[in-house]
C-alpha cells in the first residue's frame, strides 16, 4: 500500500533526475522491510527477505510503470534510507 503511495508521490516531483529502476526497487525493499519491522517481524531474517521478495515481486510492474523515469532527487533518495517508517517516506520524503 505504502508502496503505491510512493510512487504516485513520484510523479509530483518536477525537479532532479529520472529515477532508474534500481532506484526504484531501493525504495519499495525500504518501505518493505519497514512494514515488515512494523508488523513485527524485524527479528526474523528469513521471514522479512522472504516477504521482501514477495512484495517486490508483486509490484515489478508497477515499479516500472509509475517509478522508473519519474524525477527524484538525491535529497529524496537519502531521506527514504534515514527514514524509520515506511508512513515517513510518503510523507516526507515525496512532498
Amino acid at each position: 500500500m505504502f508502496a503505491l503511495c510512493v510512487m504516485s508521490a513520484l510523479s509530483v516531483i518536477s525537479c532532479g533526475r529520472p529515477a532508474t529502476l534500481n532506484e526504484c526497487e531501493q525504495i519499495i525493499e525500504r518501505v518493505a522491510r519497514l512494514e515488515m519491522k512494523d508488523r513485527g517481524l524485524g527479528s526474523n531474517a528469513k521471514e522479512i527477505e522472504r516477504a521482501v521478495q514477495e512484495y517486490k515481486k508483486a509490484l515489478r510492474e508497477t515499479t516500472l510503470k509509475d517509478c522508473v523515469g519519474k524525477r527524484i532527487t538525491n535529497g529524496a533518495l537519502a531521506c527514504v534510507r534515514e527514514a524509520t517508517t515506511a508512513k515517513q517516506i510518503v510523507e516526507d520524503c515525496f512532498h
